[in-house]
């Protein structure tokens, strides 16, 4: 036992030697293995064990694979490594929990989803699976039990996050098994500038080594085959057996709107609500950019009857909490959130996934669109385009842009805190944003920081002293190269109106299998006319003369405002070139929302449109009326808003202005003789 735990100390050792990632020596070794069909009876034994994958199967209560799970399974009963690339929903899960119901030897699972190894926890206990589960934040005494079901060989199955490898109970648990399969979930969280890289990940493969090199099966839902080899690559997997299942959803339909010009934010609030107005079209998940946005739009559906939360990092634990309680019971019929939401929450009957703002990649929105649908039932991915939403992409890759010079000035940070703790700087799990995590570990593949999981702590960081400029100069084109692939990827697939999206999709991840959807496809290939009208009506509101006469003299040929488009006969669709005429100035968002929260509060729990349609108070912001009398000149105003709402509006456009004598310039105006 002394040397295994000599072994599982070494797991924090640091190859300091290593090429960057996309050098040729690394990526350019040979292909992953293709999956083979592995007959039952050719199945190795498995720790003393002979079943074959359908008995397993059969043990666990169900009747048939999904694709791509038998391979998986019979991989690791083979004693094989393993790359498991499946969609979200496509049962990732079933390929490493089988295994566990196979001999004496623990299934070793390392997730960083707390929800889903909850989740997956119940499931494995429900099934009879003797299973354990370690992770912060558990109930006084829980971790503890975890580790003595680890310990005795109780537990068939083990659930951990990466960072559990810092703590001395944990590794002297495992030294008394025997591991027989290693896996690694979201085995995407090693590629570094990844939408979800997570620096913990990149000690695994030391882990690995300190445990005699068990089999290793790496899952993930969201990996092209760059991203593929990394992983091979980043874990040292041996000729693994690649297990691609296929990445067409066939009950998801993709849907993008495209929002442009002047009205695109009226545009966008309608499709939205159009949607979600449809009670099939609930339970729902509407991802926002910013918490700003999580907020507002949370507070649009609230307004149009329908029961929303949101959900975003602002918030208190307890308020977080509360909010995904509410959706998973169905006491909420939509969550409002940003990215945090949705990792390893598993509720089967999400029927529509829309996002509000453009994610930062395609495999960010493939995952997130994924989380639609799981039950196998129709679902509906909404992508609400607008090009302005790019800009902030940009803006994103330019911020995250770095120099050598950043990088030294990071370690040497770095140094200063670790003046005072031994050499090693501690580095919490809430501290590191985006930038720092692509800093920190462009100087761990310089070899100027050494890094090792720190448990609840979170890093622990060693500056070295030494590091190489040329490495670091390295790593730093290719952050930035992965960086404009990712925004490159997303800004193609919103303007692709001539390609079917799912297409677009699989191309993406290289799947060259004919999508098959179980029903409607995408805009391209199946355009929601419903929707389309809606938009139409909204874009041609009587906001203002100039908007009558765009909408006139467009006439029957009107643009198509889903993806201003016609259909061909072969399916395929092109631009209509009816350009859109005389514009009206857009109104700043910040003062639209303003107005937007009066009219929710003067509307009293019935819907806001009673008090003031979105095109009146765009015209409110235009014309800036500072009496009553400019606000009875405002189209869409009337005697009967003036009366109620008059004094109300006019004293929130002084403040919202500054200019508070306005409101009380107004308040006179009514009172005076005429």
């Amino acid at each position: 036992m002394r040397s295994v735990l000599k072994a599982l100390s070494l797991a924090h050792a640091i190859d300091r030697g290593h090429r960057p990632i996309d050098s040729p020596r690394r990526l350019g070794s040979k292909p992953l293995s293709p999956a083979p069909r592995i007959p039952s009876e050719a199945v190795s034994n498995f720790l003393g064990m002979t079943d074959s994958p359908e008995t397993l199967l059969r043990r666990f209560g169900l009747s048939a694979f999904r694709p791509g799970q038998r391979e998986a399974v019979a991989a690791a009963l083979a004693g094989r490594d393993s790359l498991v690339v499946m969609p979200t929903g496509g049962g990732k899960s079933l390929c490493y929990q089988l295994p566990a119901l196979a001999g004496d030897g623990l299934v070793l699972v390392i997730s960083p989803l707390i929800a889903l190894m909850a989740d997956q926890l119940r499931r494995l206990r429900d099934a009879g699976v003797p299973a354990a589960m370690l992770a912060s934040g558990m109930a006084d005494g829980h971790n503890a039990a975890a580790l003595r079901g680890v310990a005795s060989g109780e537990a068939r199955l083990v659930l951990a996050a990466p960072e559990r490898f810092a703590s001395t109970a944990f590794r002297d648990a495992l030294a008394q098994r025997s591991v027989s399969l290693f896996v690694v979930d979201e085995a995407h969280c090693v590629t570094e500038w990844g939408h979800d890289f997570r620096p913990d990940y990149l000690r695994l493969h030391g882990a690995i080594a300190a445990l005699h090199r068990p089999p290793v099966m790496a899952a993930t839902a969201t990996a092209t085959p760059r991203v593929a080899q990394e992983i091979a690559a980043r874990l040292g997997l041996r000729e693994p057996v690649s297990v691609r299942a296929g990445f067409d959803r066939p009950n998801l339909a993709f849907d993008v709107v495209s929002l442009e010009g002047a009205g695109a934010v009226a545009r966008k609030r309608a499709a939205l609500l159009h949607v979600l107005s449809d009670p099939a079209a609930r339970p729902a998940i509407v991802y926002c950019g910013t918490r700003r946005d999580t907020d507002s739009v949370a507070e649009l559906i609230s307004g149009a009857g329908i029961r929303a939360v949101a959900y975003h990092a602002g918030m208190s634990p307890d308020a977080r909490r509360a909010s995904q309680e509410a959706f998973m019971t169905d006491a909420a019929e939509v969550v409002v959130a940003t990215n945090a939401f949705g990792m390893g929450v598993d509720k089967a009957d999400v029927r529509t996934v829309a996002h509000w703002a453009l994610p930062t990649s395609l495999e960010a929105y493939y995952q997130e669109a994924g989380r639609g649908g799981r039950d196998g039932l129709s679902a509906r991915a909404l992508l609400l385009a607008a090009r302005m939403d790019l800009g902030r992409l940009i803006r994103f890759n330019t911020q995250r842009t770095t120099t050598v010079a950043d990088v030294r000035a990071h370690v040497a940070a770095l140094r200063r805190r670790a003046g005072a703790q031994d050499g090693v700087a501690t580095i919490g799990h809430a501290e590191l944003d985006d930038r720092d995590r692509v800093l920190l570990s462009i100087a761990e593949r310089a070899g100027a920081v050494e890094l090792r999981p720190g448990g609840a702590r979170g890093l622990l960081a060693r500056p070295t002293g030494q590091g190489s400029p040329r490495l670091a100069h390295a790593a730093i084109q290719a952050a930035k190269n992965r960086g404009w692939e990712s925004y490159r990827s997303i800004e193609r697939y919103m303007s692709g109106a001539s390609l079917c999206r799912r297409r677009q999709i699989l191309d993406h991840f290289g799947d060259p299998t004919p999508g098959a959807p179980s029903g409607r496809c995408c805009d391209v290939c199946d355009p929601d006319p419903a929707l389309a009208q809606e938009l139409l009506a909204t874009t041609t509101a009587p906001v203002a003369p100039s908007a009558r006469r765009r909408s006139t003299s467009a006439g029957a040929g009107a643009q198509d405002p889903i993806s201003a488009r016609r259909s061909r006969p072969n399916g395929r669709a092109c631009a209509d070139p009816e350009p859109p005429a005389e514009p009206l100035a857009p109104v700043d968002e910040r003062e639209f929302e303003r107005l937007r929260r009066w009219r929710f509060a003067r509307a009293e729990g019935k819907p806001a449109y009673t008090v003031a349609a979105n095109a009146a108070l765009e015209g409110i912001l235009r014309g800036r009326p500072a009496t009553m009398d400019d606000l009875r000149a405002v189209h869409g105003i009337g005697p009967t808003f003036c009366e109620r709402h008059g004094d109300s509006l006019l004293a929130e456009l002084g403040e919202l202005w500054g200019t508070p004598s306005s409101a009380a310039t107004a308040i006179a105006s009514v009172s005076a003789p005429t």
